[in-house]
């Protein structure tokens, strides 16, 4: 029998930047933290803390002058604050589509548009990019949530960037029916659609 490992097998870019950067962080036995999994992947964690790497679960004065790394999905702005007050160093992991999709709403809240953020409800990367609009903006997680929106004069739509693009693109149509201008920013990522 011949097993053929698809292309596609194996960690997207975000969390392959965020595994180099915490080896990296964590070279010569230093003691380093993540602010949650680094990824959902048992046999990694156990690697990672083979190396002297272990999760923080929340932000505490024990961090103060530790290494911590920010995952893939990126933190809040205001983790990212407590963090620097504290006196963390402060590796940032944060996948750059995540940083993208950041920088895209920082500007679109700016300009005064209502933020829509497709994807799951309560995920690390929803969270982090919801700060990025004021902790204001709207998360629709399937098509009959975008169907009860309200109208909107201007929105800007940015997807999780692990969400379905197929699914994306049906929720996308409904808000912009309900906006009077609707900008549409193409934010998943294409390695993990593909791995749906």
């Amino acid at each position: 029998m011949k097993v053929r490992v698809a292309e596609s097998a194996g960690f997207c870019m975000g969390v392959r930047k965020a595994m180099d950067s915490v080896l990296e962080a964590s070279r010569g036995n230093v003691l380093t933290y993540t602010l949650g999994p680094l990824i959902h992947n048992p046999q990694a964690l156990k690697m990672l803390e083979s190396r002297n790497v272990y999760i923080a679960d929340n932000i505490d004065e024990s961090l103060a002058g530790e290494t911590v790394v920010i995952r893939a999905h990126g933190i809040t702005l205001d983790k990212r604050e407590r963090l620097s007050e504290i006196g963390a160093k402060i590796v940032d992991a944060t996948c750059p589509k995540v940083l993208r999709s950041e920088s895209i709403i920082k500007k679109y809240y700016a300009g005064g548009y209502s933020i829509v953020i497709v994807g799951d409800r309560g995920h690390a990367e929803i969270d982090a990019l919801l700060s990025y609009a004021g902790n204001t903006g709207t998360v629709v997680e399937n098509v009959e949530e975008a169907e009860s929106l309200p109208r909107m004069e201007k929105v800007c739509v940015v997807a999780q960037t692990t969400f379905n693009s197929f699914l994306y693109d049906k929720i996308t149509d409904v808000i912009c029916k309900k906006a009077g201008e609707c900008y549409v920013a193409d934010t998943v990522c294409v390695s993990t659609d593909r791995r749906h």
